[in-house]
């Protein structure tokens, strides 16, 4: 049986507090049985998220702003994926909102 369309007017969805400051999300999805998700982050000016992996690894799509990860800057529009196990810090200098897919949690990198 295929599930249930999901329809979001992420508008009415809080921010959430995320460990990193300067940091929010905002659930889109996540299915419990397999740990995938899709979120909002929003990332305030200077702000950085921290260290952390993907053990089976994630999409982002910059909506808003510039997102700095790996040395790269990323503006709207930029679509990236990257690779199961990597590892990064992304920030932003300006502020930037992000919708982030993860196909697995992430883990936190010390």
């Amino acid at each position: 049986m295929e599930p249930a369309s999901i329809h979001l007017r992420t508008h009415d969805l809080p921010w959430r507090a995320t460990p990193s400051p300067g940091v929010e999300w905002k659930k889109l999805h996540f299915e419990r049985s397999s740990g995938r998700s899709a979120v909002l982050l929003r990332f305030a000016p200077q702000a950085s998220y921290a260290a952390h992996r993907h053990p089976r690894g994630e999409e982002y799509f910059v909506l808003e702003g510039q997102l700095e990860d790996g040395g790269a800057s990323y503006g709207p529009y930029t679509y990236v994926r990257l690779p199961a196990g990597s590892a990064h810090r992304p920030s932003s200098k300006s502020g930037c909102i992000v919708l982030v897919w993860l196909d697995a949690p992430i883990e936190e990198l010390s």
